[in-house]
């Protein structure tokens, strides 16, 4: 198993305390508090669970086609809408064949059913649309809904793009943004937009 993780990653920089399941290597980028089993938990805030701390998302300490999975919830819009297809390439090219990246996103679509449904009370969706910002990497720069999102994967080159359902995924089911509802006082609604694309 060592010698799988060297081949594939640079040794300094994952912390001591990772052990793969398997030699499927699959990684959880921007995780924060989240911990899902068997995944190389990275994110830019230093946690006991996160195994490589760093400050941007690329996955450049990783051999290209060697990751079986790339999760990133509620993480991909953070990236400027100009860059976006820039990282999904990247994404596409570390993943072995048939390897997943899996999304969860705001939905801008459900972002607006909100915003209806509030009377159209702008601080009902600030939040979900302009991010928490409680810290420095906590901003979004882009929207995304299922039309863009598919259009941008398929032009990273992508084939197979398909929705996910966290209820389906034991390690997935609530335990983050991507199955999580915000309540309101006028409901109770659902804010991810759950794609993956294969390569």
């Amino acid at each position: 198993m060592k010698k799988i993780i060297q081949r594939m990653l640079s040794p300094k920089k994952i912390k001591s305390t990772f052990t793969p399941s398997n030699d499927k290597m699959k990684v959880h980028l921007g995780s924060g508090e989240v911990d899902i089993k068997g995944f190389i938990n990275i994110d830019a805030r230093d946690m006991k669970h996160i195994h490589i701390v760093k400050n941007d998302l690329f996955l450049n300490e990783f051999v290209d086609e060697t990751l079986e999975m790339i999760y990133m919830c509620h993480v991909l819009e953070h990236v400027s809408h100009k860059d976006v297809v820039e990282y999904l390439k990247h994404y596409y090219n570390k993943l072995k064949t048939d390897g997943i990246l899996r999304l969860s996103v705001p939905d801008f679509d459900k972002i607006i059913q909100i915003y209806n449904a509030s009377g159209k009370v702008c601080d009902s969706i600030k939040t979900a649309l302009m991010g928490g910002q409680g810290y420095a990497y906590n901003y979004h720069y882009s929207v995304f809904n299922a039309q863009s999102l598919t259009s941008l994967l398929e032009e990273a080159g992508f084939k197979t793009i398909r929705v996910w359902n966290p209820k389906d995924e034991e390690e997935f089911n609530n335990v983050d943004w991507s199955s999580r509802k915000i309540n309101y006082d006028f409901g109770k609604f659902e804010i991810s937009l759950n794609i993956e694309a294969v390569k």
